[in-house]
């Protein structure tokens, strides 16, 4: 039995009227990682038979082609994702040279990472296919629906970001608030 999924009209109507939310399949967070987790397997799916590259290591690849060097706190950041994740990519890239290390001069315990030309050569020959698959996405919907997508991904974007930050401060002063010995004053 398949999974009943929410039309958009339905839960405009929900949203329109102050209607509780139902179900998960309601809210936007879980639609949007949902369609996210379909796109990026499809992505995947036409991308590997001509690469040697998963596609979290071609984004990655296609982040330092477009930029200066870089580490692997950079791009957790950036791509939001684990360092750890990051840094198994950055190996392989590396590892296939399509992407260089060398030592940090501001931070001799962090490493930098360029693209090479073998990976610049890489990423120019393989680019074409992903924006195929984007134009082939995008071609559902007309400039008006773009538009409007844009702008609600932006705001969203802007949204999640100060919330991420506002809960890393609260996580940063609940630690601080733990490490003080007990019965010492609060500042």
């Amino acid at each position: 039995m398949p999974i009943s999924k929410p039309t958009a009209a339905a839960l405009s109507d929900r949203r329109a009227t102050g209607a509780p939310i139902r179900s998960v399949r309601d809210f936007v967070s879980y639609r949007l990682s949902v369609l996210s987790r379909v796109l990026d397997r499809t992505t995947e799916a036409r991308m590997i038979k001509a690469s040697v590259l998963a596609l979290t290591e071609n984004r990655i690849l296609g982040l330092l082609y477009d930029g200066a060097a870089t580490t692997v706190r950079a791009v957790a950041k950036e791509m939001c994702l684990d360092k750890a994740q990051v840094s198994r990519a950055m190996t392989k890239l590396v590892k296939h040279a399509y992407a260089g290390r060398t030592i940090d001069p501001v931070d001799r315990r962090s490493a930098e990472f360029r693209i090479t030309d073998k990976g610049k050569d890489y990423y120019t020959a393989h680019i074409h296919k992903a924006r195929d698959l984007q134009v082939d996405m995008l071609k559902h919907l007309d400039a008006d629906e773009l538009a409007k997508l844009d702008t609600a991904i932006s705001k969203l974007m802007t949204f999640a970001e100060e919330r991420a930050e506002a809960l890393e401060e609260e996580l940063q002063a609940t630690q601080a608030r733990a490490a003080r010995p007990i019965g010492t004053p609060a500042e």
